[in-house]
């Protein structure tokens, strides 16, 4: 009689827990759960073999959910994905991962600012290697004096940063300019650009062919042939408080190690404009910042 209400237990619990989502954190801003859908158009993310960007732009967040979810499956966990909007200070902090309230993160962070939280996290194989992750110089398209700035006068110029993005200000800090520090959104950073309180901000490239950034109709374009590489990598992070985070850790990082050894990383990043060609041949105005093997094998 026990075996028997024991069997009737696991038959009635077996369809509710094949049927648990995971649960996974990503920023209300930006609009990123709409341009996933866009991006996608219909297809399955666990189907797309590549990763050119769309009209509605395919930022390397939109990617990262898409890989997310392959290493996931190829890992061994089948639960399907529940993107769930969260505020960024929320997310940023980190805190609902160490309180094991939220399992994982939809994006990869950058080693730098977990290196203190490694007893609360499990930190996944590299998503992004150091090296590979390349910015430029922003400034305002009708600022026509700057765009071709040399390298030698990179002193003349004011760049605003926020020190709390640790490998940005770090890898600025390595460049001759002059810093404006301020803590605040993204958006006002580029506003100071845009009203001259500041000549430039370092924004990874964009995907259009001309390399401008098209911003609430506002128009910004790198300085010509110099680019800035952040010395760092960067990663998924897991729970380790969560109830699922060790058995969605070991998926995950399994997963990832395959779409590495098949390529699919590296063409992701590359066919989606994270790493783009059309600056390949730029001046890294910081290369001594990089490991040396890494400036060796670039």
């Amino acid at each position: 009689m026990k075996q028997f209400i024991q069997l009737i237990t696991l038959l009635v619990v077996m369809p509710i827990q094949a049927n648990t989502s995971i649960v996974v954190d990503i920023l209300t801003s930006e609009n990123f759960s709409s341009r996933y859908h866009e991006f996608l158009a219909g297809r399955s993310p666990l189907e797309l073999e590549h990763f050119y960007p769309n009209t509605k732009g395919s930022h390397i967040e939109i990617i990262e959910m898409v890989l997310l979810q392959q290493a996931l499956s190829l890992g061994g966990e089948s639960r399907p994905l529940e993107f769930r909007p969260q505020p960024a200070v929320n997310t940023l902090e980190y805190s609902a991962l160490i309180a094991g309230d939220s399992v994982l993160i939809g994006r990869s962070v950058w080693h730098e600012d977990i290196i203190d939280l490694k007893g609360s996290l499990f930190v996944s194989e590299p998503l992004v290697e150091v090296g590979q992750y390349e910015a430029g110089l922003y400034v305002t398209k009708r600022n026509v004096a700057l765009q071709d700035l040399p390298a030698e006068r990179l002193d003349q110029i004011t760049v605003v940063a926020n020190p709390r993005w640790q490998v940005d200000w770090h890898a600025l800090n390595n460049l001759p300019v002059n810093l404006i520090s301020f803590i605040g959104p993204w958006e006002t950073m580029l506003n100071m650009v845009e009203n001259q309180v500041a000549d430039a901000m370092l924004v990874n490239f964009s995907v259009s062919e001309s390399l401008t950034m098209n911003f609430e109709g506002r128009e910004y374009v790198p300085i010509n042939n110099l680019k800035v590489l952040l010395p760092d990598s960067r990663h998924f992070v897991v729970s380790k408080r969560h109830p699922d985070g060790e058995r969605v850790f070991r998926a995950l990082n399994k997963g990832l190690r395959i779409l590495k050894e098949r390529g699919t990383i590296e063409r992701a990043l590359r066919e989606s404009g994270f790493i783009n060609s059309r600056v390949a041949h730029w001046k890294p105005v910081n290369a001594a910042m990089l490991p040396t093997n890494v400036r060796s094998g670039r």
